[in-house]
């Protein structure tokens, strides 16, 4: 194999000029790409670095500032306490702030207060709008006689100026009432219901009784209409400065509220709710993400209070099954509810659904609602509807 000569090969290529030209950029090319590789490494033997980087530089926020701030959802680029994957460029993470809670913007019931617990009429939309149903903290809706249902509405310092239509006590709403302890307001009564607020000297105001008369008024004219009775805060409470009743209690609340909005991490779905009593008694409960509640129907339109005119909103379903049978010989068809014992339901809130069991060991006794782990569940801070319901009856959840 002959030798290559760098000497012939140069000059062969400087032998015309477009060789010397050719030639010459080479050199320059030569000659200034080693100037540059000198120059870098200078500047990297005195620790300067010549990449520039456009940055812009954000100050971390001060305490006041993270209070407006919301927790980064968990992407790639998160860092998780106690994550021992060691960071190739050494960088510690900013933690993320730690989440603010929130006002709750609800009238806690308060310990050791006597609550009043209305009854409120449910029967044909004759009734509508109903008043003080959202203002209460709890109401409890059941069947009576010919497939309607009835509400119960519990109040603790927060009486509206509408509360109605009232309508006349029944025996198994007393069942619940006397858990609160609370003092029983109704216009008449069944007989089984007259029997037991004997026997269990049950404190109430009955507007059928003349002593307690000036609670209650009618909306309209019409001697007939039995749908337009009505009290309010101010004529309950006239009556209870002359009443001799206690207003207060020792009564547990049979409820622990949670400390902060809180959501059932295993539960299951349960944006929509549909109950279904009858033909003539329905509702259902459609959750609304932005406020974190539900909104109410009732047979598929949206309920509203007469106090505000706007839907009613309840944070907190519960939903019991409850053995029922119309009573034997009772010419109206009233129900007898089987409030002891024990039996199945759910605990809905925040678009979840929990399954729990209920436990009732008398008529007076406050009713315990359980989880799985049979632990007494805590519900979230806000409104309460609990839905007796025949084990039976058409309930949807999804």
């Amino acid at each position: 194999m002959s030798k290559i000569n760098i000497r012939d090969i140069i000059r062969n290529i400087t032998s015309s000029k477009k060789g010397v030209i050719i030639m010459s950029v080479l050199l320059f090319v030569i000659s200034t790409a080693t100037t540059f590789l000198i120059a870098q490494s200078a500047k990297r033997s005195n620790g300067l670095d010549t990449a520039i980087v456009d940055t812009e530089i954000t100050p971390e926020p001060t305490p006041e500032e993270t209070e407006d701030l919301e927790p980064a959802g968990n992407d790639e680029n998160e860092y998780e306490i106690g994550d021992k994957t060691e960071d190739k460029n050494n960088i510690t993470p900013t933690p993320s702030p730690t989440p603010v809670k929130k006002a709750i913007d609800f009238n806690f019931p308060k310990a050791g207060t006597r609550p009043i617990a209305v009854m409120i009429d449910n029967e044909t939309d004759a009734v509508l709008p109903q008043g003080g149903l959202g203002t209460a903290q709890v109401v409890y809706e059941a069947l009576v006689e010919y497939g309607d249902t009835r509400y119960m509405a519990l109040f603790w310092n927060n009486l509206p100026d509408y509360i109605g239509p009232v309508r006349s006590a029944r025996h198994y709403f007393l069942d619940y009432a006397m858990e609160y302890d609370a003092i029983y307001t109704h216009i008449g009564w069944s007989d089984y219901a007259y029997r037991d607020l004997q026997l269990f000297d049950i404190d109430n105001i009955d507007g059928v009784m003349s002593d307690a008369s000036g609670v209650f008024w009618d909306l309209t004219d019409d001697k007939s209409n039995y749908h337009d009775s009505y009290t309010s805060r101010e004529r309950i409470d006239n009556f209870l400065k002359k009443s001799g009743y206690s207003l207060t209690t020792d009564k547990k609340f049979p409820f622990t509220y949670n400390t902060e909005d809180m959501t059932y991490k295993n539960g299951e779905s349960a944006k929509e709710v549909f109950i279904k009593y009858s033909v003539s008694s329905s509702c259902g409960y459609y959750y609304d993400e932005e406020a974190g509640n539900y909104k109410r129907t009732r047979l598929g339109e949206f309920q509203t209070d007469r106090n505000t005119n706007e839907v009613i909103r309840v944070k907190n379903i519960i939903i019991l099954f409850v053995k029922n049978e119309t009573i034997e010989g009772d010419r109206y068809g009233r129900q007898e509810l089987y409030t002891t014992g024990s039996g199945k339901g759910y605990y809905i809130s925040n678009g979840v659904k929990q399954d729990i069991t209920w436990v009732k060991s008398s008529r007076d006794s406050q009713t315990r609602y359980l989880d799985a782990n049979n632990k007494e569940i805590t519900i979230n801070p806000g409104n309460t509807w609990i839905q007796i319901v025949p084990p039976n009856a058409d309930v949807r959840i999804r």
